[in-house]
């Protein structure tokens, strides 16, 4: 069996996910996800349930009260431990050979951020991570919007980056329209943010048109992002959940635009996709 560990927000949850599926399928054994991180973190959530993943066991102590949780979550990594070999990745965004040569009985701890871990098995998970809850009608709108046009979806990630020093300003998005405005005409900029009063005002001054995605349901967060992925093409944030939002992109045209950061130098981006300073 192959444990892979879940954790953080659920761009990071899809990639650890990817790469524990990949493994468990090449090795021809079952997958266990080890949730046990987010069932004593009030930070994040699970959010892998609202898809139609596949695994054959699910690691929780979501039914033992605080503190004890805890205690129960390092009781059962002491057995990980004993029955498992552990696999920490070296360095993030790069790919880890290793994994080529993983046992039956692993277990993986790290984000897996590269397509080279999951790519072979990209029908499987075109196919898994899909809703498996009913969208809102707001978002069934909009999805049809964005097929409707030239539509391109424009990730503005503020929030938890603003404490940072992280965000992205206003110049790496004009260039990015720059280059798509050279590409394509007649394009419709759909934003996506978790701040849009400050996104509006971000392209209050900028020419084209413009459209605001807000979602109200109690899966607003899911809600946009399978929005963002009906779009033609996206401009990325710095943010794991844009870069799901492209690679499950099925237009065989698309562009996507990410911008310049330390990742370049990594296995992070596609080599088809497009950097923008």
């Amino acid at each position: 069996m192959i444990v892979t560990k879940i954790s953080d927000g659920f761009g990071n949850q899809l990639f650890m996910y990817a790469c524990g599926y990949a493994a468990a399928k090449r090795l021809s054994t079952k997958l266990a996800l080890d949730i046990t991180y987010l069932s004593t973190n009030n930070l994040r959530i699970y959010e892998l349930d609202k898809l139609n993943i596949v695994y054959d066991k699910l690691f929780t102590v979501d039914n033992i009260r605080y503190p004890l949780n805890i205690v129960a979550r390092k009781i059962l990594h002491l057995y990980f431990r004993c029955k498992y070999k552990f696999y920490n990745e070296k360095i993030t965004y790069k790919y880890d050979e290793r994994i080529l040569n993983i046992s039956r009985n692993s277990y993986l701890f790290g984000y897996w951020q590269t397509e080279k871990y999951f790519k072979e098995y990209r029908e499987d998970i075109l196919k898994m991570f899909t809703p498996r809850y009913e969208l809102s009608r707001t978002c069934n709108l909009f999805i049809q919007k964005v097929k409707s046009c030239n539509s391109v979806a424009v990730h503005v990630r503020r929030g938890d980056y603003v404490k940072l020093g992280i965000c992205l300003d206003s110049s790496y998005y004009k260039n990015a329209f720059a280059v798509l405005n050279e590409k394509f005409e007649n394009l419709t900029y759909f934003v996506f943010s978790d701040n849009v009063d400050y996104a509006k005002q971000m392209f209050k001054d900028v020419d084209g048109a413009f459209e605001y995605v807000e979602n109200s349901s109690s899966n607003s967060t899911l809600d946009d992002f399978f929005v963002m992925k009906e779009c033609k093409h996206i401009i990325m944030a710095n943010s794991s959940y844009s870069w799901w939002a492209a690679w499950l992109n099925e237009n065989p045209g698309k562009v996507v635009i990410y911008p310049k950061d330390d990742k370049i130098l990594t296995d992070f981006y596609p080599k088809e996709w497009i950097m923008v300073e």
